[in-house]
């Protein structure tokens, strides 16, 4: 983008059009590689430094950077089952963000199936990852009034995208 005067410009304006330039410059890469995404900043990240002026206009400078997002999945050795998923990448962006109880209980149950016999053993904010401070909640197992030892339902939340970070469970069916 050019203009010749500088009381002209928008420079959040201009920041912001070459984000999006190179993102989708990005993105096509990502196409013709054979990746298929509609969330392609999950793949890369850009920042744009503020307009420099030039004899011919102004230019903004796009550093962009990789990093392909730490996650963990945990499988039940004897049947395969799910028992922990996290994906680091879903505590971005960063928050102090906090949520009421009955806020993260909502939005843990549109995100994950909440047992019948489940009980709500602890509820709290706590730091995840630098600058991200994410909603815990714990679920026990209660088995006729009483708690089965050993069994949970963890979910991780974002307070802000109310994205689920991650979810760990171990929940046996019990046999008297």
């Amino acid at each position: 983008m050019s203009t010749s005067h500088p009381a002209q410009i928008d420079p959040e304006r201009l920041r912001e059009a070459a984000r999006q330039r190179v993102q989708r410059l990005l993105a096509g890469r990502l196409r013709r590689g054979g990746v298929s995404t509609s969330r392609p900043e999950w793949f890369f990240q850009g920042e744009a430094d503020p307009p420099q002026a030039y004899p011919g206009g102004w230019q903004v400078r796009v550093r962009t950077w990789r990093h392909w997002s730490d996650a963990a999945v945990h499988l039940d050795a004897d049947n395969g089952e799910l028992l922990y998923r996290c994906v680091d990448r879903l505590s971005d962006p960063p928050t102090s963000a906090e949520m009421t109880r009955e806020e993260a209980e909502q939005a843990a149950a549109s995100l994950v199936e909440i047992p019948r016999n489940a009980r709500l053993a602890s509820f709290r904010h706590e730091p995840f990852a630098p600058e991200r401070k994410m909603v815990r909640l714990e679920w026990e197992h209660v088995h006729d009034g009483v708690r089965v030892e050993g069994d949970y339902l963890r979910v991780v939340i974002h307070p802000e995208t109310h994205r689920l970070v991650s979810v760990a469970r171990k929940w046996r069916p019990v046999r008297l």
